[in-house]
């Protein structure tokens, strides 16, 4: 039998809620609701969509391998950002130490996702 914290599920709605609170609202607020910035939050507010459609409208493997597509990039994108000292509108991507804990979350969904793969 396996644990909740074994399924895709609760990591996408974790990943959801943290995305739309820091990405989209703390975002608005720390850059100002200015028109120059609404496509990037917009972006985020979609992306927030994406993982909560993979939670609640999918169940087993579709849910499993939806997880892994959709936050794998993403993992990948954080490192190739932390490597390289990106930044997005001047703010680094993942500046470490502090980039460790949206990689880390954004890895959980990704390995329950791939763990699940060919689950029932």
């Amino acid at each position: 039998m396996k644990t909740k914290i074994m399924k895709p599920k609760i990591w996408l709605i974790l990943i959801a809620v943290m995305h739309t609170f820091m990405g989209v609202i703390g975002s608005y607020m720390t850059m100002g609701g200015s028109i120059e910035n609404l496509a990037i939050f917009l972006y985020l507010g979609v992306v927030s969509v994406y993982l909560l459609y993979a939670a609640f409208m999918t169940e087993g493997q579709t849910q499993a391998r939806l997880a892994a597509v959709l936050c794998t990039p993403v993992v990948v994108w954080f490192i190739i950002s932390a490597i390289m000292n990106l930044e997005m509108y001047g703010v680094p991507v993942a500046e470490m130490p502090s980039g460790l804990l949206p990689i880390t979350l954004w890895t959980l969904p990704a390995l329950t996702g791939i763990m699940n793969w060919n689950s029932d």
